[in-house]
């Protein structure tokens, strides 16, 4: 999936260590992990669409209908201490398109993306986002999008020992998938990179991003 990225229907959107990186952390049973980053239900077919050949086409093909809408914090944000984390995600995806706009509510009402903090069992899940279409039910990356759901796994951030701004750079990975954002195959520098970043949103990613939702 490295040299391109995924048309099928999906439960969602995984951010994981990647094994590479788990040795660098000398996680050995880690590396017994045979998980798939994308976890995958009932798929009947599939397509490999490769972006070698593209500079900055890294976005999903569905999505919302547009790059302004809502978040809504759940309590676990807060209570966990992650809500600068995800204001400074939220501000820096912002900043990277005049066409983007993620505010934020205090209601659920309308559709906005629900923001959460969790813990998981699952070994170097670092944060899950899980689209929904306006019909009902979990979306697929070509569909049109209602909202999604994010949520940061604060206990396996805490297994790896992430600073504040690690922790930041994984909720601004996360919040980069509500945009359509995927994982890319470059040598440049981008937060939608999987693993444990230090960065926020990169050159790469603005590019991404105005391919996908203007300037």
């Amino acid at each position: 999936m490295d040299n391109g990225y995924v048309i099928f229907y999906f439960i969602r959107i995984d951010y994981k260590i990647p094994n590479f990186l788990r040795g660098v952390l000398t996680l050995k049973k880690l590396l017994a992990s045979k998980k798939k980053l994308f976890s995958m239900v009932g798929i009947l077919s599939f397509a490999v669409i490769s972006i070698s050949s593209i500079s900055f086409a890294t976005s999903f093909t569905g999505g919302r209908s547009s790059a302004n809408f809502n978040a809504y914090y759940d309590s676990s944000v807060s209570k966990n201490g992650y809500t600068g984390a995800y204001d400074t995600a939220r501000s820096d995806w912002n900043a990277a398109s005049g066409s983007v706009n993620i505010g934020k509510t205090t209601s659920t009402s309308g559709n906005p993306d629900r923001y959460y903090v969790g813990s998981t069992a699952t070994s170097g899940l670092l944060g899950l986002t899980t689209p929904y279409k306006t019909t009902g039910g979990v979306a697929g990356v070509s569909d049109k999008w209602a909202y999604a759901t994010v949520v940061i796994y604060h206990n396996q951030m805490q297994a790896y020992g992430m600073n504040s701004v690690q922790k930041t750079s994984n909720a601004t990975h996360e919040v980069g998938h509500t945009l359509s954002q995927a994982h890319p195959s470059t040598s440049s520098s981008s937060v939608m990179k999987q693993g444990i970043q230090s960065i926020g949103v990169q050159a790469y990613d603005k590019q991404s991003l105005i391919a996908k939702w203007g300037n």
